[in-house]
């Protein structure tokens, strides 16, 4: 076995394992360093380990608390006259306000509104109503004829990169 001497430059780690007659052992490691320089003789190699640290892991943020408020919902007076008179109300249970902007709100059927630069703040509500209105930081609506069916449903709630937020059925 050729000796490696700690003067040489060190060479890649497959290289050292050949050299040192070590090539198809196991070695057991979770990282080893790109190079390794070793010292051997002619019964054992001694290949030096060096330690990484390893990368702190990013704690994963919890996704926003947003649900369906059903004591401030209205699922069933909306009229094709006035269709604003069905809503689902959502409320941040957060402590940080979120921002809804791309978020899309479905029923069962697919049916789908997608909320504009909106902010809903820490404890607040906003309830998104069917039909035509003006956008408030209270009410938002959709502009489209009813949504939420009387004899019941399902709300999906969707962040902007389509991970499901919340449902409700009623």
């Amino acid at each position: 076995m050729e000796p490696i001497l700690a003067s040489q430059p060190p060479r890649p780690a497959a290289a050292v394992l050949l050299a040192a007659g070590l090539a198809g052992s196991l070695i057991l490691a979770c990282e080893v360093a790109a190079t390794v320089a070793t010292a051997a003789s002619a019964d054992r190699a001694y290949i030096p380990l060096v330690e990484r640290p390893l990368p702190t892991p990013t704690p994963t943020p919890l996704p926003p608390d947003v649900r369906v408020d059903p004591a401030c919902s209205d699922f069933q007076h909306g009229t094709r006259e006035d269709p604003s008179g069905e809503y689902v109300c959502l409320r941040s249970y957060d402590q940080r306000s979120i921002s809804l902007a791309g978020w899309r709100l479905e029923d069962a059927a697919h049916h789908r509104y997608v909320f504009p630069l909106f902010v809903l703040a820490p404890g607040e509500k906003v309830k998104v109503h069917s039909g035509q209105g003006q956008n408030t930081q209270t009410d938002l609506y959709t502009g489209s004829n009813l949504i939420w069916n009387n004899d019941g449903d399902t709300v999906f709630l969707y962040d902007a990169l389509g991970r499901l937020i919340t449902s409700y059925s009623y």
